[in-house]
């Protein structure tokens, strides 16, 4: 999945569970990152350290990885589980269980290897020709239509709400649009939902 498609997917589920009062205290900007995690660890990776590997899918895109970040995360930092699981989900996103060595990793002994990604040029070339694939561009056109819901549905093409939602990376949430909100209620379940 391309980074645009990660972040509307993450955006679109975390707006849902929103709504139903879990979840509320995650920042949508840290849910962003958080989406992208596995990426911006792995990438430069490949770009030095892990040049021949044949992958720019490493260490982030494994279980162990992800059970290992998700341990410590809970471990000394545990309100920034949710942005744990949602970095973990990216595993689910980039559809993992199709590279079984590189999400068994270490313990199948390598990296899924598809072709040389160690220099920027042969990245680039490699994710121009994952971008023009059927599949991909499927999943990608629902990813933009998620995040068309979501600036819709939140109303972020006002200026305003948009500068609202980029300084402080959250909404507001009502259950039902045409309702009045009920924060009182609304704050006391997400307590026991997040």
């Amino acid at each position: 999945m391309l980074p645009l498609g990660h972040v509307a997917y993450t955006w679109a589920a975390l707006s849902y569970l929103q709504s139903k009062g879990c979840a509320t205290n995650v920042d949508y900007r840290g849910a962003a990152l958080a989406a992208l995690l596995p990426d911006l660890i792995d990438k430069p990776l490949t770009l030095t350290v892990m040049s021949g590997s044949g992958t720019s899918q490493g260490p982030s895109h494994t279980l162990l990885g992800q059970a290992l970040f998700t341990a410590v995360t809970a471990r000394f930092k545990p309100r920034w589980l949710p942005y744990a699981l949602i970095a973990n989900a990216h595993l689910l996103a980039d559809q993992m269980w199709k590279y079984p060595r590189t999400l068994l990793f270490p313990f199948s002994g390598r990296f899924d290897s598809w072709r040389f990604m160690g220099t920027p040029s042969a990245m680039l070339q490699a994710y121009t020709e994952i971008a023009t694939r059927p599949a991909i561009l499927a999943v990608e056109a629902v990813g933009l239509a998620l995040f068309g819901w979501f600036v819709r549905r939140h109303r972020l093409y006002k200026k305003g709400l948009l500068k609202q939602f980029l300084l402080a990376g959250r909404i507001e949430i009502d259950p039902d649009p045409g309702m009045p909100s009920q924060a009182g209620p609304k704050r006391e379940r997400a307590v026991a939902c997040a």
